[in-house]
């Protein structure tokens, strides 16, 4: 589970922007913006809650990304991020949020603009972190992914590729700070990755190259009369060469 966010003092109504935006599609395209309950917003509705983030000179944007090794597909994303905000925020007394569930990219991932009192929506990195294990709780994670290392041929059939973890965070640190060129940033993140890889044995491919290579039948019988050889024991040349004295008196 990915989970990014940060707050700014004043309204909230480039963010929601930024949210609408359907890069997918043309320009006057736009995502659904839902309600905590998950209705869709008409667009005075919006307005009504951009004007409220105004009032309240405080807004969070929050990023709730899942592992993409759960195939995790767009309305799912929807359920899972209504339960979580609710579960996490429906007691706050002023907060009031709306979020939309991005799907331009291959890991569909929801985004939230929160207001209300400041108080209710500072946290610390202790509550970030916590609020990620209730997400992926929700999400389900553990169930639902697998290992991202884990080689093509132990994923289970029509998983899908597996997006790199670096090119998704920077990324969403590019969506974080409202970057429309977002998609540029997952590209060059996902080249380098793809670049970094080439030429990389796996871990196979190491294990046959550590290997010795079996002996034919005749080098093998060769190696054999030469470690018979090496194991036979060694032979003082000096004594062997040395001759015999003649016996003395004085022996």
């Amino acid at each position: 589970m990915m989970l990014k966010t940060d707050y700014q003092e004043g309204g909230a109504g480039n963010l929601v922007d930024y949210i609408q935006r359907d890069r997918e599609q043309d320009a006057g395209a736009t995502v659904d913006l839902r309600n905590p309950a998950g209705r869709e917003l008409s667009d005075p509705e919006v307005d009504q809650f951009v004007d409220k983030s105004r009032e309240f000179g405080f807004q969070r944007h929050m990023i709730v990304s899942p592992d993409p090794t759960g195939q995790y597909s767009p309305e799912e994303v929807n359920a899972n991020t209504r339960e979580f905000m609710h579960s996490e925020f429906a007691q706050q007394p002023t907060t009031d949020y709306v979020y939309g569930v991005h799907r331009d990219t291959e890991f569909p991932h929801a985004h939230i603009a929160a207001t209300g009192e400041r108080a209710e929506l500072e946290m610390d990195r202790e509550d970030i972190r916590q609020l990620r294990e209730q997400a992926a709780t929700v999400y389900e994670e553990p169930s639902r992914t697998r290992d991202p290392t884990a080689t093509a041929r132990d994923a289970p059939e029509n998983l899908g590729r597996v997006v790199d973890q670096e090119a998704r965070e920077q990324y969403h640190e590019a969506e974080l700070s409202l970057n429309l060129d977002a998609e540029k940033a997952l590209k060059r993140a996902s080249e380098k990755s793809q670049q970094k890889d080439v030429g990389q044995p796996t871990a196979e491919k190491e294990r046959a190259e550590s290997k010795p290579e079996p002996l034919s039948e005749g080098a093998a019988e060769r190696a054999e009369e030469q470690a018979a050889t090496e194991r036979e024991p060694e032979v003082d040349l000096e004594r062997e060469q040395e001759p015999e004295r003649e016996v003395g008196w004085w022996q």
